[in-house]
């Protein structure tokens, strides 16, 4: 669905390589987007008429288990960072698929399996290395352009080509983790299990919920378990599923963090996608029954995911990073994904239909990682006034004249 045509592509293999095409960019007048893992559901890395910085050949980590702390390139995949860290019994949260980019999902949130214990991505990035408008490189973290750090964390590409991330790491032996598949006629009674699971679960257990009819998998309820903790612990936190329904697969055991990442497989290449979803405050009974129900009718595929704010990462101030979504309580997302262009309109409303109705429970707006077409001019409503207002003053500082604009963009105050 995504068919844009750069006026250059460049490919750098270091920093100064991302200067030259930055200063290129400049001197020609050109805007410029920017390409970490490609995973971005609205195609933002690829602009028309733009210098395209594709940052898939700095791919390289470096971990260091004295400091428990891990950098990788620009171009980086959780693929490339988890088993690195893992070898020295270490990871920092990322996302729920290995082939994500690492730059994406941390610049705009990044919400997965470690979040009740060690928050969301963006909470673990310690220091970011950025190639800004004018050429210029530049190190943001707590003690230097605390500003643009502040603002890398949830507001995505929209100052400049971040060409290094550092990360804090924990200590992440084996875990009890893997999937719970239920019938989908069962969504009621485990989703509602789920959610009462969550409303009470330590920081240690994080459960993610989904509802899915697909043409690859069939149909479905499941509960994605991640539990840092004893296996007979994590047991009983999550017989309350059990006591719900009777699952059709149990493939929850001892594992390793990357064979959780692993755990919903790869997408195949080249399917049409629409997601949209909201952050919201509750999820009362009518919630979860609008939630089953829009999945009810046969004709209707994609995938329902449900994700828990809890534990660590919503412990953290909401003024303390530009992520707009920290008091949510839950994540709600449709996935829709389909093969023929003949179903775009329908597909695409079926996808705008469950968001929209969602607006009772709703705070603020989405999840702007999984949002199908850029927020444009409703970010103020996105990331309220406040938030919106000092983003807006730090882009005119780095992107006065918003030469990142490929994205889900600030414009500058």
């Amino acid at each position: 669905m995504i068919d844009r045509s750069p006026a250059v592509i460049a490919r750098p293999l270091d920093v100064a390589d991302v200067v030259a095409a930055v200063e290129f960019a400049h001197e020609a007048g050109l805007p410029v987007s920017v390409r970490g893992g490609g995973h971005g559901v609205a195609g933002l890395c690829v602009g028309d008429g733009s210098v395209v910085v594709d940052l898939r050949l700095m791919r390289e980590v470096r971990v260091d288990p004295v400091t428990q702390t891990a950098a990788c390139g620009g171009g980086a995949l959780w693929e490339d960072l988890d088993p690195a860290c893992q070898r020295h019994g270490l990871a920092t949260p990322g996302g729920t698929f290995g082939d994500t980019g690492v730059a994406g999902l941390t610049l705009g949130g990044g919400v997965g399996h470690l979040l009740g214990m060690h928050g969301l991505t963006l909470d673990n990035l310690v220091a970011a290395t950025v190639v800004t408008a004018d050429g210029s490189v530049v190190r943001a973290s707590p003690s230097e352009n605390a500003e643009l750090f502040w603002a890398l964390r949830g507001g995505g590409g929209n100052f400049g080509v971040v060409v290094e991330f550092t990360f804090q790491l924990h200590p992440v032996d084996r875990l009890f983790g893997g999937l719970l598949v239920f019938g989908l006629d069962d969504a009621d009674a485990v989703v509602a299990a789920w959610r009462e699971l969550m409303s009470e679960a330590p920081d240690e257990l994080t459960c993610v919920a989904g509802l899915s009819r697909s043409i690859f998998t069939g149909e479905s309820c499941y509960v994605s378990v991640a539990y840092l903790g004893d296996p007979e612990d994590g047991r009983e936190l999550i017989q309350p599923l059990f006591d719900s329904a009777a699952p059709k697969i149990d493939a929850v055991r001892p594992m390793y963090y990357p064979e959780l990442q692993e755990l919903f497989g790869r997408m195949p290449f080249g399917l049409r996608n629409y997601w949209s979803g909201r952050f919201l405050r509750e999820l009362p009974d009518a919630a979860i029954e609008l939630t089953t129900s829009h999945l009810q009718p046969k004709d209707v595929f994609g995938t329902i995911l449900l994700e828990p704010m809890h534990g660590a990462a919503a412990r953290v101030p909401p003024e303390a990073t530009a992520f707009a979504g920290r008091e949510a309580s839950y994540n709600a997302t449709f996935i829709g994904f389909w093969q023929e262009p003949d179903e775009d309109v329908r597909r695409v409303s079926t996808a705008r239909a469950y968001a929209a109705a969602l607006e009772p429970w709703t705070l603020g707006g989405g999840y702007l990682n999984y949002a199908s077409e850029s927020a444009g001019e409703t970010l103020e409503t996105e990331f309220g006034a406040d938030r919106f207002a000092r983003l807006r003053t730090v882009k005119r500082q780095f992107d006065p004249a918003n030469t990142f604009r490929f994205n889900h963009n600030i414009p500058p105050a």
